[in-house]
Protein backbone atom coordinates (compact mmCIF):
# COMPACT_ATOMS: atom_id res chain seq x y z
CA UNK A 1 0.00 0.00 0.00
CA UNK A 2 1.40 3.39 -0.94
CA UNK A 3 1.54 6.14 1.73
CA UNK A 4 -1.39 8.04 0.22
CA UNK A 5 -3.60 5.08 -0.67
CA UNK A 6 -7.33 5.48 -0.15
CA UNK A 7 -8.78 1.99 -0.65
CA UNK A 8 -12.54 1.74 -0.78
CA UNK A 9 -14.92 -1.15 -0.36
CA UNK A 10 -18.69 -1.24 -0.59
CA UNK A 11 -21.55 -3.44 0.50
CA UNK A 12 -25.13 -3.01 -0.64
CA UNK A 13 -25.80 -0.03 1.64
CA UNK A 14 -22.41 1.26 2.83
CA UNK A 15 -18.96 2.16 1.52
CA UNK A 16 -15.77 2.33 3.60
CA UNK A 17 -12.60 4.31 2.92
CA UNK A 18 -9.21 3.87 4.60
CA UNK A 19 -6.66 6.71 4.57
CA UNK A 20 -3.00 6.12 5.44
CA UNK A 21 -1.95 9.76 5.00
CA UNK A 22 -2.64 11.32 8.41
CA UNK A 23 -1.94 14.88 7.28
CA UNK A 24 -4.63 14.61 4.61
CA UNK A 25 -7.18 12.72 6.70
CA UNK A 26 -7.16 14.58 10.04
CA UNK A 27 -8.55 17.90 8.69
CA UNK A 28 -11.66 15.97 7.60
CA UNK A 29 -11.89 14.44 11.06
CA UNK A 30 -11.73 17.91 12.59
CA UNK A 31 -14.69 18.91 10.40
CA UNK A 32 -16.67 15.86 11.54
CA UNK A 33 -15.96 16.60 15.18
CA UNK A 34 -16.86 20.28 14.76
CA UNK A 35 -20.01 19.12 12.98
CA UNK A 36 -21.30 17.28 16.03
CA UNK A 37 -19.67 13.85 16.02
CA UNK A 38 -19.87 12.03 19.35
CA UNK A 39 -16.43 11.14 20.73
CA UNK A 40 -14.56 10.65 23.97
CA UNK A 41 -11.63 12.87 24.99
CA UNK A 42 -9.33 10.19 23.54
CA UNK A 43 -10.55 10.71 19.97
CA UNK A 44 -10.20 14.48 19.62
CA UNK A 45 -8.23 15.87 16.70
CA UNK A 46 -5.56 17.12 19.15
CA UNK A 47 -5.11 13.68 20.73
CA UNK A 48 -5.04 11.82 17.42
CA UNK A 49 -2.64 14.30 15.82
CA UNK A 50 -0.13 13.84 18.65
CA UNK A 51 -0.63 10.07 18.72
CA UNK A 52 -0.13 9.48 14.99
CA UNK A 53 2.89 11.83 14.91
CA UNK A 54 4.69 9.88 17.65
CA UNK A 55 3.50 6.43 18.69
CA UNK A 56 1.64 5.80 15.45
CA UNK A 57 4.63 6.85 13.33
CA UNK A 58 7.06 4.27 14.73
CA UNK A 59 8.56 1.70 12.42
CA UNK A 60 6.26 -1.20 11.63
CA UNK A 61 3.04 0.72 12.31
CA UNK A 62 0.67 1.85 9.56
CA UNK A 63 -1.99 4.50 10.25
CA UNK A 64 -5.43 3.47 9.04
CA UNK A 65 -7.97 6.27 9.36
CA UNK A 66 -11.18 4.57 8.33
CA UNK A 67 -14.57 6.09 7.56
CA UNK A 68 -17.86 4.46 6.64
CA UNK A 69 -20.46 6.28 4.56
CA UNK A 70 -23.96 5.60 3.34
CA UNK A 71 -23.68 4.46 -0.25
CA UNK A 72 -26.82 6.21 -1.47
CA UNK A 73 -25.69 9.77 -0.65
CA UNK A 74 -22.04 9.43 0.46
CA UNK A 75 -22.77 10.80 3.94
CA UNK A 76 -20.12 9.68 6.44
CA UNK A 77 -21.68 7.96 9.47
CA UNK A 78 -18.75 6.59 11.45
CA UNK A 79 -14.96 6.91 11.55
CA UNK A 80 -12.37 4.82 13.36
CA UNK A 81 -8.76 5.89 14.12
CA UNK A 82 -6.95 2.61 13.50
CA UNK A 83 -3.37 1.40 13.27
CA UNK A 84 -1.85 -1.83 11.93
CA UNK A 85 1.24 -3.46 13.39
CA UNK A 86 3.00 -6.81 13.65
CA UNK A 87 2.95 -8.20 17.20
CA UNK A 88 3.21 -11.69 18.70
CA UNK A 89 3.40 -13.23 15.26
CA UNK A 90 0.14 -11.64 14.12
CA UNK A 91 -0.68 -8.72 11.88
CA UNK A 92 -3.04 -6.75 14.15
CA UNK A 93 -5.37 -3.84 13.57
CA UNK A 94 -6.60 -1.83 16.54
CA UNK A 95 -7.63 1.66 17.60
CA UNK A 96 -5.02 4.32 18.35
CA UNK A 97 -3.99 3.28 21.86
CA UNK A 98 -0.83 1.31 22.76
CA UNK A 99 -1.66 1.77 26.44
CA UNK A 100 -2.31 5.53 26.46
CA UNK A 101 -5.99 5.82 25.42
CA UNK A 102 -8.23 4.83 28.30
CA UNK A 103 -11.36 4.59 26.17
CA UNK A 104 -11.49 3.28 22.61
CA UNK A 105 -14.37 4.56 20.54
CA UNK A 106 -15.34 5.47 16.99
CA UNK A 107 -16.47 8.91 15.89
CA UNK A 108 -20.26 8.73 15.59
CA UNK A 109 -21.75 11.22 13.17
CA UNK A 110 -25.38 12.35 13.41
CA UNK A 111 -27.53 9.75 11.74
CA UNK A 112 -25.22 6.81 12.41
CA UNK A 113 -27.44 3.72 12.72
CA UNK A 114 -27.57 1.75 15.94
CA UNK A 115 -29.50 -1.37 14.97
CA UNK A 116 -27.52 -4.60 14.75
CA UNK A 117 -28.15 -5.52 11.06
CA UNK A 118 -27.02 -2.12 9.75
CA UNK A 119 -24.03 -1.94 12.09
CA UNK A 120 -22.89 -5.36 10.90
CA UNK A 121 -23.33 -4.29 7.28
CA UNK A 122 -21.18 -1.23 7.98
CA UNK A 123 -18.56 -3.45 9.55
CA UNK A 124 -18.63 -5.76 6.52
CA UNK A 125 -17.79 -2.77 4.30
CA UNK A 126 -14.97 -1.82 6.66
CA UNK A 127 -13.46 -5.32 6.58
CA UNK A 128 -13.34 -5.22 2.79
CA UNK A 129 -11.49 -1.90 2.83
CA UNK A 130 -8.88 -2.85 5.44
CA UNK A 131 -5.50 -4.22 4.38
CA UNK A 132 -4.76 -7.88 4.96
CA UNK A 133 -4.40 -8.71 8.65
CA UNK A 134 -4.95 -11.54 11.10
CA UNK A 135 -6.85 -9.85 13.90
CA UNK A 136 -8.94 -6.77 14.61
CA UNK A 137 -8.92 -6.02 18.33
CA UNK A 138 -10.47 -3.00 20.05
CA UNK A 139 -10.17 -2.86 23.83
CA UNK A 140 -11.80 -0.65 26.49
CA UNK A 141 -14.91 0.41 24.57
CA UNK A 142 -17.50 2.35 26.60
CA UNK A 143 -21.16 1.44 26.31
CA UNK A 144 -22.04 5.00 25.38
CA UNK A 145 -20.14 7.71 23.50
CA UNK A 146 -21.36 11.06 24.71
CA UNK A 147 -25.11 10.56 24.99
CA UNK A 148 -25.24 7.92 22.25
CA UNK A 149 -25.07 4.14 22.40
CA UNK A 150 -21.88 2.60 21.02
CA UNK A 151 -22.96 0.72 17.87
CA UNK A 152 -19.83 -1.45 17.86
CA UNK A 153 -21.29 -3.41 20.77
CA UNK A 154 -23.69 -4.99 18.28
CA UNK A 155 -20.79 -6.82 16.59
CA UNK A 156 -20.09 -10.50 17.26
CA UNK A 157 -16.96 -11.00 19.33
CA UNK A 158 -17.76 -8.32 21.94
CA UNK A 159 -17.08 -9.29 25.56
CA UNK A 160 -17.01 -7.51 28.89
CA UNK A 161 -13.58 -6.05 29.64
CA UNK A 162 -11.58 -6.78 32.77
CA UNK A 163 -11.05 -3.02 33.07
CA UNK A 164 -13.52 -0.29 33.95
CA UNK A 165 -13.67 3.49 34.04
CA UNK A 166 -14.23 5.69 37.10
CA UNK A 167 -16.28 8.80 36.28
CA UNK A 168 -17.77 11.11 38.90
CA UNK A 169 -20.50 13.62 38.12
CA UNK A 170 -20.51 16.75 40.27
CA UNK A 171 -23.50 19.08 40.41
CA UNK A 172 -23.40 22.84 40.46
CA UNK A 173 -22.53 22.91 44.18
CA UNK A 174 -19.01 21.54 44.56
CA UNK A 175 -19.05 21.80 48.35
CA UNK A 176 -22.25 19.76 48.48
CA UNK A 177 -20.58 17.04 46.44
CA UNK A 178 -17.45 17.18 48.61
CA UNK A 179 -19.52 16.83 51.81
CA UNK A 180 -21.32 13.83 50.27
CA UNK A 181 -18.07 11.85 50.31
CA UNK A 182 -17.05 9.84 53.35
CA UNK A 183 -16.25 12.04 56.33
CA UNK A 184 -12.83 10.45 56.94
CA UNK A 185 -11.81 11.13 53.35
CA UNK A 186 -12.95 14.74 53.48
CA UNK A 187 -11.31 15.41 56.84
CA UNK A 188 -8.08 13.83 55.65
CA UNK A 189 -7.97 16.15 52.63
CA UNK A 190 -8.59 19.16 54.86
CA UNK A 191 -5.76 18.05 57.15
CA UNK A 192 -3.48 17.41 54.14
CA UNK A 193 -4.03 20.95 52.84
CA UNK A 194 -3.18 22.41 56.26
CA UNK A 195 0.00 20.35 56.41
CA UNK A 196 1.00 21.28 52.87
CA UNK A 197 0.38 25.01 53.32
CA UNK A 198 2.61 25.16 56.40
CA UNK A 199 5.38 25.63 53.88
CA UNK A 200 5.75 29.41 53.44
CA UNK A 201 5.54 29.24 49.63
CA UNK A 202 3.14 26.33 49.11
CA UNK A 203 0.52 26.75 46.38
CA UNK A 204 -1.74 25.06 43.86
CA UNK A 205 -1.10 26.06 40.26
CA UNK A 206 -2.89 25.47 36.97
CA UNK A 207 0.03 25.67 34.57
CA UNK A 208 -0.27 27.91 31.51
CA UNK A 209 3.34 28.87 30.75
CA UNK A 210 5.18 26.56 28.34
CA UNK A 211 8.46 26.71 30.24
CA UNK A 212 6.77 25.94 33.54
CA UNK A 213 4.88 23.09 31.87
CA UNK A 214 8.14 21.45 30.79
CA UNK A 215 9.50 21.72 34.34
CA UNK A 216 6.36 20.23 35.84
CA UNK A 217 6.34 17.41 33.28
CA UNK A 218 9.97 16.63 34.15
CA UNK A 219 8.96 16.27 37.79
CA UNK A 220 5.86 14.22 37.00
CA UNK A 221 7.89 11.78 34.91
CA UNK A 222 10.54 11.41 37.60
CA UNK A 223 7.91 10.85 40.30
CA UNK A 224 6.12 8.20 38.26
CA UNK A 225 9.36 6.50 37.30
CA UNK A 226 10.47 6.25 40.94
CA UNK A 227 7.09 5.09 42.25
CA UNK A 228 6.47 2.41 39.62
CA UNK A 229 10.03 1.12 39.32
CA UNK A 230 10.26 1.00 43.11
CA UNK A 231 7.39 -1.49 43.15
CA UNK A 232 9.11 -3.73 40.64
CA UNK A 233 6.73 -2.94 37.78
CA UNK A 234 7.83 -2.16 34.25
CA UNK A 235 7.82 1.53 33.35
CA UNK A 236 7.30 1.95 29.62
CA UNK A 237 6.91 5.71 29.39
CA UNK A 238 10.64 6.22 28.84
CA UNK A 239 10.45 4.06 25.73
CA UNK A 240 10.67 5.72 22.29
CA UNK A 241 7.45 7.42 21.31
CA UNK A 242 5.75 7.61 24.70
CA UNK A 243 7.63 10.58 26.13
CA UNK A 244 7.43 12.34 22.76
CA UNK A 245 3.68 11.75 22.67
CA UNK A 246 2.94 13.34 26.03
CA UNK A 247 5.32 16.25 25.45
CA UNK A 248 3.76 16.99 22.07
CA UNK A 249 0.29 16.75 23.60
CA UNK A 250 1.18 19.28 26.30
CA UNK A 251 3.10 21.61 23.97
CA UNK A 252 0.22 21.83 21.49
CA UNK A 253 -2.83 21.50 23.74
CA UNK A 254 -2.06 23.59 26.82
CA UNK A 255 -2.88 27.01 25.33
CA UNK A 256 -6.29 25.91 24.01
CA UNK A 257 -7.31 24.37 27.33
CA UNK A 258 -7.74 20.91 25.81
CA UNK A 259 -4.80 19.71 27.93
CA UNK A 260 -4.79 20.63 31.63
CA UNK A 261 -1.62 20.46 33.73
CA UNK A 262 -1.90 21.22 37.46
CA UNK A 263 0.66 21.09 40.25
CA UNK A 264 1.27 21.49 43.96
CA UNK A 265 4.43 23.55 44.32
CA UNK A 266 6.42 24.43 47.43
CA UNK A 267 9.18 26.94 46.77
CA UNK A 268 10.93 25.55 43.71
CA UNK A 269 9.83 21.94 44.27
CA UNK A 270 7.01 20.25 42.38
CA UNK A 271 5.32 18.19 45.10
CA UNK A 272 2.60 16.69 42.89
CA UNK A 273 1.46 17.00 39.29
CA UNK A 274 -1.64 15.92 37.39
CA UNK A 275 -2.09 15.80 33.63
CA UNK A 276 -5.58 15.65 32.17
CA UNK A 277 -7.75 16.27 29.14
CA UNK A 278 -10.70 18.61 28.93
CA UNK A 279 -13.51 18.77 26.41
CA UNK A 280 -16.30 21.13 27.32
CA UNK A 281 -17.69 20.16 30.72
CA UNK A 282 -15.73 16.90 30.88
CA UNK A 283 -12.27 16.30 32.31
CA UNK A 284 -10.26 13.06 32.33
CA UNK A 285 -7.12 12.40 34.38
CA UNK A 286 -4.39 10.59 32.47
CA UNK A 287 -1.14 10.89 34.48
CA UNK A 288 -0.38 11.67 38.10
CA UNK A 289 2.82 11.86 40.12
CA UNK A 290 3.68 12.86 43.66
CA UNK A 291 6.81 13.30 45.74
CA UNK A 292 7.74 10.76 48.37
CA UNK A 293 9.64 11.22 51.61
CA UNK A 294 8.44 13.90 54.00
CA UNK A 295 5.66 14.97 51.63
CA UNK A 296 3.77 11.71 52.11
CA UNK A 297 2.29 13.12 55.30
CA UNK A 298 0.09 15.47 53.27
CA UNK A 299 -1.09 12.86 50.70
CA UNK A 300 -0.07 15.05 47.72
CA UNK A 301 -1.59 12.75 45.11
CA UNK A 302 -5.09 12.91 46.54
CA UNK A 303 -4.67 16.58 47.29
CA UNK A 304 -3.74 17.54 43.74
CA UNK A 305 -6.84 15.72 42.47
CA UNK A 306 -9.18 17.51 44.88
CA UNK A 307 -7.67 20.94 44.19
CA UNK A 308 -7.81 20.36 40.42
CA UNK A 309 -11.45 19.31 40.59
CA UNK A 310 -12.34 22.42 42.61
CA UNK A 311 -10.53 24.72 40.18
CA UNK A 312 -12.06 23.16 37.06
CA UNK A 313 -15.52 23.08 38.60
CA UNK A 314 -15.38 26.87 38.81
CA UNK A 315 -14.51 26.85 35.09
CA UNK A 316 -17.58 24.80 34.20
CA UNK A 317 -16.46 21.17 34.38
CA UNK A 318 -19.06 18.82 35.84
CA UNK A 319 -17.88 15.36 34.85
CA UNK A 320 -14.55 14.24 36.30
CA UNK A 321 -13.21 10.95 35.01
CA UNK A 322 -10.56 9.09 36.99
CA UNK A 323 -10.27 6.76 33.94
CA UNK A 324 -9.26 3.11 34.11
CA UNK A 325 -7.56 1.29 36.96
CA UNK A 326 -8.70 0.12 40.38
CA UNK A 327 -6.22 2.30 42.26
CA UNK A 328 -6.60 2.90 45.98
CA UNK A 329 -6.39 6.69 45.77
CA UNK A 330 -9.58 6.83 43.68
CA UNK A 331 -11.83 5.06 46.15
CA UNK A 332 -12.22 7.98 48.57
CA UNK A 333 -13.67 10.13 45.77
CA UNK A 334 -16.35 7.45 45.27
CA UNK A 335 -16.56 7.50 41.45
CA UNK A 336 -19.10 5.44 39.57
CA UNK A 337 -18.02 2.31 37.74
CA UNK A 338 -18.11 2.56 33.95
CA UNK A 339 -18.26 -0.87 32.33
CA UNK A 340 -16.05 -1.36 29.30
CA UNK A 341 -16.04 -3.90 26.50
CA UNK A 342 -13.50 -5.57 24.20
CA UNK A 343 -13.92 -6.64 20.60
CA UNK A 344 -11.82 -9.30 18.89
CA UNK A 345 -12.54 -10.39 15.31
CA UNK A 346 -10.31 -12.89 13.46
CA UNK A 347 -9.44 -11.70 9.97
CA UNK A 348 -7.51 -14.84 9.01
CA UNK A 349 -6.99 -18.39 10.24
CA UNK A 350 -3.98 -17.18 12.26
CA UNK A 351 -6.17 -14.84 14.28
CA UNK A 352 -8.79 -17.43 15.19
CA UNK A 353 -6.86 -19.16 18.04
CA UNK A 354 -6.33 -15.77 19.68
CA UNK A 355 -10.05 -14.96 19.67
CA UNK A 356 -10.82 -18.44 21.02
CA UNK A 357 -8.38 -17.81 23.87
CA UNK A 358 -10.03 -14.48 24.61
CA UNK A 359 -13.41 -16.21 24.75
CA UNK A 360 -12.06 -18.83 27.15
CA UNK A 361 -10.50 -16.15 29.35
CA UNK A 362 -13.82 -14.30 29.46
CA UNK A 363 -15.69 -17.45 30.55
CA UNK A 364 -13.08 -18.17 33.22
CA UNK A 365 -13.43 -14.63 34.53
CA UNK A 366 -17.23 -14.96 34.71
CA UNK A 367 -16.85 -18.28 36.53
CA UNK A 368 -14.37 -16.79 39.02
CA UNK A 369 -16.91 -14.13 39.95
CA UNK A 370 -18.95 -16.87 41.62
CA UNK A 371 -15.92 -17.68 43.82
CA UNK A 372 -15.12 -14.40 45.63
CA UNK A 373 -11.75 -15.39 47.11
CA UNK A 374 -10.40 -16.67 43.81
CA UNK A 375 -11.88 -13.66 42.00
CA UNK A 376 -10.08 -11.27 44.38
CA UNK A 377 -6.73 -12.98 43.76
CA UNK A 378 -7.23 -12.91 40.01
CA UNK A 379 -8.23 -9.24 40.17
CA UNK A 380 -5.02 -8.42 42.04
CA UNK A 381 -2.93 -10.30 39.48
CA UNK A 382 -4.77 -8.60 36.61
CA UNK A 383 -4.24 -5.15 38.12
CA UNK A 384 -0.51 -5.83 38.57
CA UNK A 385 -0.30 -6.94 34.93
CA UNK A 386 -2.20 -3.87 33.74
CA UNK A 387 0.07 -1.54 35.69
CA UNK A 388 3.16 -3.29 34.37
CA UNK A 389 1.85 -2.99 30.82
CA UNK A 390 0.75 0.62 30.94
CA UNK A 391 2.83 1.98 33.81
CA UNK A 392 1.08 5.31 33.63
CA UNK A 393 -0.45 6.19 36.99
CA UNK A 394 1.43 6.02 40.27
CA UNK A 395 -0.53 5.47 43.44
CA UNK A 396 -0.77 8.59 45.53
Amino acid sequence: MTPNAHPQAATQDFIATVDTDVATALPRWREWIDGGASITVFQTERWLSAWYATLGAQAGRTPLLASIARRSDGRVLMALPLVAEQRDGLRRIGLADLGVSDYAAPLLMPGCPDDAPQVRAMFAALRKALPRADLLAIEKMPETIGARANPLLHLPGVRASALFGNPATVGDDFDAWRFSREKTHRKELERSWRVFTRHPDARFEQVSDAGQARRVMDALEQQQRSAISGKGWAYILDEPGYRDFYRKLVDEGLASGEVVLTALIAGDEVVAALLGLRRGGEYAMIRIGSAAGEWRSCSPGRLIIERTMAALHVQGVRRFDFTIGDYAYKKGFMPDQLDLFDLAVPLSWKGRPHTLWLGLRHRLRRWSQTHPRLHARLAQAREAWTRARAGRQASA
